[in-house]
């Protein structure tokens, strides 16, 4: 095993951090991540509140990332040639401050409200990881392409197609990362930066989400987003064929 994975792995173990507010433990609300044959098999629990934020909800954030290949300083997160490339996939817990008291994800009807979800995967990716990376504002670039909403059982669904910063990038372009981030995903390799291959492309995505109410203000969401070619998509079928059993009940 090496190093820069066993740091990855004791990093992620070591969550959640002492006095950061896990609400979804708090209210006994389950949050399965299942480990499919190349993932890291560790998961990771980051609390976010809405100062922080900067937006009217408070944050949980359960995810896995993609393994250290043998000989690799860095998760396949980094790989624009595995079907890992950009993915995290797990559960969010969204505790909502708004107004008129309503959950996150819905409005002030009831009725589902998808593109107050995707706000959540937006910034994930574009603030919480790419920014957390170093990624500059102008390179920010998480957007909707297609969304298809559904229902299974008391869940809300959306099959969403979407343009998304990627976190691989040339240290010396970084704009002032989070050093912690580089001991989940490790030091991007530079070998996946030949000539012409830009730091924090826009990468297209396909995946899925569903979300429901949980409690009052707080809302539980899952899923995942994959690349958009037939490896990743193929790699997304099977993270949700794991995580459908342990929700859709």
């Amino acid at each position: 095993m090496g190093l820069q994975r066993e740091l990855a792995l004791l990093a992620m173990r070591a969550t959640p951090l002492p006095g950061r507010d896990d609400f979804l433990t708090r209210a006994g609300v389950a949050t399965p991540v299942p480990a499919v044959p190349g993932s890291l098999g560790a998961v990771a629990r980051e609390s976010f509140d809405s100062f922080k934020l900067k937006h009217p909800f408070d944050l949980v954030v359960v995810f896995t990332v993609g393994d250290f290949p043998q000989g690799s300083g860095c998760s396949a997160y980094f790989d624009p040639e595995s079907p890992w490339y950009n993915v995290f996939y797990g559960a969010y817990g969204i505790r909502s401050h708004k107004q008129d008291g309503g959950a996150w994800g819905f409005t002030s009807r009831g009725h589902p409200d998808v593109d107050e979800v995707l706000q959540v995967v937006r910034l994930d990716y574009d603030f919480l990881t790419a920014g957390e990376l170093g990624c500059p504002p102008a390179r920010m670039c998480f957007r909707p392409l297609a969304v298809e909403v559904a229902r299974e059982g008391d869940w809300h669904t959306a099959d969403v197609t979407c343009l998304v910063p990627s976190g691989l990038h040339r240290l010396e372009e970084a704009k002032a990362p989070d050093l912690t981030y580089y001991t989940v995903f490790g030091v991007p390799d530079a070998r996946h930066l030949p000539p012409g291959r830009a730091s924090y492309e826009p990468v297209r995505m396909r995946g899925h989400v569903a979300w429901k109410p949980v409690g009052e203000r707080l809302t539980l969401a899952w899923g995942g987003l994959f690349p958009d070619t037939p490896e990743g998509q193929a790699l997304r079928q099977r993270v949700r064929a794991a995580q459908a059993p342990l929700y859709l009940r």
